[in-house]
């Protein structure tokens, strides 16, 4: 077949800025997906890179979106610039203490143990500290750039490590195994990002250099960009020797390449990957595969979903339901927009007849939640009157709400629910229409809508609930939080357990709550199966309270929870967690960690 070289220089990783800057853009409309996608990329390399995230909206669970629109980042340059200024001298504070100060032992025997931090707060804090890390001095910390670029690659964050090797000096890295390692990285990011120009031309450096690779990693590209030019009688030849080097054959890279050469492919059936065992080869693959247009596998979701959804998303030779559950994912994880998200489920192809029997064809779509949400999105999008896409959004947020995806809906329907005008025909869906705006950080209509109520009618401890919510999010103090765990430490009742019971009473503890102790728990169970951390790790993580180291403090923390929930924690545990965390960078991450606390414990 004749392979066109087709050397595209986009994908997306679209970070979030605020919330409330972000108007939802349909694909019908405006831009195509891979547009969408495109412009998200360039926000991206536009960047700093240095994340200047709300800390107070990120990290409350918030959906946060990314705006496409240049005209609103124009507006917005001089927002952008002072709330830099701020982030700039929060990290002044937290990095009193730099990352290379830290004791090497902790960074290398401990930093592999950290494989999944549950907390999204947390997590967000520790991908940021890895990578704003900087040295004065990097021939003396030349070990411990490897930890942490290492650990970000491990857990996804490719991009991160990708910066961060380009702002060292490799000239000045010590040990070939660790060089090896940085260009590994190197040729996986501009792989995963499919710039595959970028990708033959940094493969021929690596030749120059007789770089060395895993797996043959750098021989197996060297074919694949020869198969791009249409070399095939070279790229043969190069891979009969690679076949005869290899201990054991590659037949996921053999399948691929064979493909890619066959000159009719009408009739050849693809085998497609079963067995992931070379990870690192995986961005390979992944290219291979979209230059051919061969279908992605959900595999490549659960193998590396911050790296690999994107391309699952953009191919079009992928099955839809696949590319939304890929277009979902990333949506929770941050890494693409609404504008993304909506322009995929707006992309699916359903006709009149079934837009006309609506019920019906969500029951023929025997289940599949993926098909619902995008024609649920569509629905909701065709109807004329306020009435009827009034009608259809309810019924949207509640199937999305058995499925634990409420928040994508209430997302991806936020232009339909700001152009309905609360009124006393609909009030009876207010507090609906008020936790819907709650989510889109659109507190002001929210209390448009709880002002309507009819008071006779009104469900008066979900109205509360509902105004707690708001108060909760815009206010930066903990006297919300007080008030409300002063309140429900007075409700509680025997069917609450008494695990929920200890966590509540510790929160109280903490924050110094002037409220009757909990009382109604029982001493049925003497001993306590959740497990403490190791005396030594303990002991530092108080002396480092003392001594107000900020980074030790927060690594050695987030190690001794050992990617547990908060839930999971023993009591005695979590105050000490609590009590750090009160210390590390004054206190700024409390407050969303005691919402995650309350979210874990089903009480908000």
């Amino acid at each position: 077949m004749i392979i066109k070289i087709i050397f595209i220089t986009f994908l997306a990783f679209s970070y979030n800025l605020k919330a409330n800057e972000v108007t939802i853009i349909e694909l019908h409309k405006n831009k195509s997906l891979d547009q969408l996608v495109l412009d998200n990329e360039n926000n991206v390399e536009n960047q700093n890179l240095e994340e200047n995230i709300d800390s107070n909206n990120s990290e409350n669970g918030d959906i946060k979106v990314l705006n496409s629109s240049e005209e609103d980042n124009s507006e917005n340059k001089q927002d952008t610039s002072e709330s830099e200024n701020a982030n700039s001298e929060a990290v002044t504070v937290i990095n009193s203490e730099n990352i290379f100060d830290i004791d090497e032992q902790i960074i290398q025997n401990h930093l592999v143990t950290i494989n999944q931090i549950k907390s999204k707060t947390l997590s967000k804090e520790f991908i940021k500290i890895l990578s704003n890390s900087k040295s004065e001095n990097q021939e003396n910390d030349n070990n411990k750039f490897y930890f942490i670029i290492k650990k970000l690659y491990e857990i996804g964050e490719i991009q991160k490590a990708y910066n961060l090797i380009k702002e060292i000096n490799l000239d000045l890295v010590s040990k070939e195994e660790h060089l090896n390692f940085f260009q590994v990285i190197e040729l996986n990011y501009l792989l995963s990002t499919f710039k595959l120009s970028e990708v033959c031309e940094f493969k021929n450096y690596l030749l120059e250099k007789s770089i060395v690779l895993p797996n043959f990693q750098l021989e197996k590209t060297d074919i694949f960009c020869l198969t791009l030019e249409n070399k095939f009688a070279e790229a043969k030849l190069l891979n009969s020797l690679l076949k005869d080097s290899e201990k054991s054959i590659d037949q996921t890279f053999q399948n691929l390449f064979e493909f890619m050469i066959a000159e009719n492919t009408q009739d050849v059936n693809f085998e497609s990957i079963h067995l992931m065992e070379l990870k690192d080869l995986i961005f390979l693959y992944s290219a291979m595969m979209r230059i051919n247009e061969l279908p992605l596998k959900e595999d490549f979701i659960n193998i590396d979903p911050l790296n690999l959804a994107i391309p699952v998303i953009l191919s079009d030779s992928t099955p839809i339901n696949i590319r939304i559950k890929a277009a979902n994912k990333s949506f929770f994880d941050e890494v693409i927009s609404v504008d993304s998200l909506s322009a995929l489920y707006q992309s699916v192809d359903f006709n009149a007849e079934q837009f006309s029997s609506s019920k019906e064809t969500i029951l023929n779509l025997n289940d599949d939640n993926e098909l619902i949400m995008a024609f649920y999105y569509q629905l909701a999008n065709m109807q004329i009157f306020p009435e009827d896409r009034l009608k259809v959004i309810l019924e949207y947020w509640e199937f999305s709400k058995n499925i634990g995806l409420e928040k994508i809906a209430y997302s991806v329907t936020r232009n339909i629910l700001e152009s309905i005008t609360p009124s006393s025909e609909n009030s009876k869906h207010n507090i609906q229409i008020a936790l819907a705006h709650i989510s889109n950080q659109n507190y002001e209509d929210a209390l448009k809508w709880l002002n309507i109520s009819d008071n006779s009618k009104v469900n008066k401890s979900q109205m509360e609930y509902v105004k707690f919510l708001i108060n909760l999010y815009e206010s930066d103090d903990l006297n919300t939080i007080k008030e409300f765990l002063k309140e429900i430490n007075n409700n509680f009742d025997s069917n609450t357990s008494n695990q929920s019971l200890e966590t509540i009473d510790i929160l109280i503890n903490f924050l110094d709550i002037e409220t009757a102790l909990i009382s109604n728990y029982e001493y049925t169970k003497i001993s306590d199966d959740r497990t403490m951390p190791s005396y030594f790790l303990i002991r530092d993580i108080k002396k480092n309270m003392n001594s107000q180291k900020n980074l030790t403090l927060f690594l050695l923390s987030i190690i001794s929870m050992n990617n547990q929930n908060w839930n999971e924690l023993h009591p005695e545990h979590l105050n000490i967690i609590l009590e750090a965390y009160r210390i590390y960078d004054e206190g700024s991450l409390i407050k969303p960690i005691i919402l995650e606390i309350l979210n874990d414990l089903n009480i908000i």
